[in-house]
């Protein structure tokens, strides 16, 4: 009896020996970690190098032209001379009738007169006008020059006060109008020679 309760005690002891020096009884098993999602995204593919191009500009038509004097369709109503104006509704007018400039002196020199120029545009820009008045010779005997002004209507005047001037010969003269730079057209004005004086009466 004895005997046996010796051999059950060496074969635990030797059981006990064994599983302590055995390493694979005891935390032997290898498992893989588990991955972590930290949430970062994945990275598409890196675009290849593209050529710049330069922005296309737009066509002519769709930039719209450019505003000039013609486009602004100005036309002359009329020219009127005087030595005085009454304006109205439909713009000014002589006060009295001024057919003709007189020329008087030794040398020949121009009165002293106005003219009014109207002017007709329907975009009612303001611009520049120029007038002049030119000679049977073509040559410039009075010129000058300002802007126009439009209101409310499509329609609008400018006078010069025309100062005596030289002249060679009395006769038929021009009025040049310009307006932006653009000639629109020329207009008469007859100088007369001056008024011989009345004879004395026979006695």
């Amino acid at each position: 009896m004895r005997m046996l309760r010796s051999l059950l005690l060496a074969s635990l002891s030797l059981a006990l020996t064994a599983s302590a020096a055995d390493p694979k009884l005891k935390g032997s098993k290898k498992e893989a970690a588990p991955k972590l999602d930290l949430g970062i995204p994945a990275f598409k593919e890196i675009p290849k190098d593209q050529k710049l191009e330069k922005p296309k500009v737009a066509d002519e038509a769709q930039q719209g032209p450019t505003s000039t004097t013609l486009d602004e369709g100005y036309s002359v109503v009329r020219v009127v001379h005087g030595k005085a104006f009454i304006r109205g509704p439909d713009g000014a007018k002589p006060s009295t009738p001024f057919p003709q400039v007189t020329a008087t002196g030794n040398p020949l020199a121009t009165e002293k007169f106005s003219s009014v120029v109207r002017l007709k545009s329907p975009a009612k820009k303001n611009t520049r006008i120029e007038v002049a008045i030119l000679d049977q010779r073509g040559d410039t005997v009075m010129d000058a020059s300002g802007e126009i002004r439009f209101g409310t209507g499509p329609e609008a005047e400018w006078q010069v006060d025309w100062e005596p001037t030289g002249i060679r010969n009395p006769g038929e003269f021009q009025v040049l109008v310009r307006v932006g730079g653009n000639p629109l057209g020329t207009f008469p004005l007859k100088v007369l020679p001056p008024v011989a004086p009345a004879a004395p009466p026979a006695k």
